[in-house]
């Protein structure tokens, strides 16, 4: 029975150069609060295929969060009474820090027309896709979660 050498690290050890960081949890009320600040976020979800996910234009209102789509595309179908996930972030490339929001609650078209005048009245939802997006869609968050990560001082 022969026995092979002990495995011998060859290459130099990894030093890191970047600044010390430090990860932190946040609060609902900042997830809340970064999430409102938001107008761009990704919405996920289950589709026939397996996860799918959409760059969209977000807002909030009265706690829940909006969007708009096409009212017979493949996403208006999709997501009538499952559950989303909507998550927005903030990234510095230059400093690799940032943050992180998901929100994940049922999603529900919007269908009582003095709701939908009203959610066009406020303005601030303008989707920045072309076509026609009439649907407007709310979810409101059932959990919230966020993360930071920032340089230690």
């Amino acid at each position: 029975m022969t026995t092979q050498p002990a495995h011998r690290n060859t290459q130099p050890a990894h030093r890191n150069t970047q600044p010390a960081k430090s990860i932190r949890e946040l609060a609902v009320e900042e997830c809340l609060d970064l999430l409102a600040s938001s107008t761009i976020g990704r919405v996920a979800w289950c589709g026939r295929n397996g996860p799918e996910v959409v760059p969209m234009t977000i807002g909030m209102h009265e706690g829940s969060v909006l969007f708009r789509t096409a009212a017979y595309g493949a996403l208006a179908r999709s997501v009538r009474g499952a559950t989303v996930a909507i998550e927005v972030d903030e990234i510095d490339h230059v400093t690799r820090t940032g943050w992180s929001v998901v929100a994940v609650g049922p999603a529900e078209t919007v269908a009582e027309p003095e709701e939908i005048a009203e959610l066009r009245k406020s303005g601030g939802l303008e989707p920045w896709a072309p076509g026609v997006r009439t649907l407007f869609v709310r979810m409101e968050p059932r959990r919230l979660t966020g993360r930071r990560i920032e340089a230690r001082e």
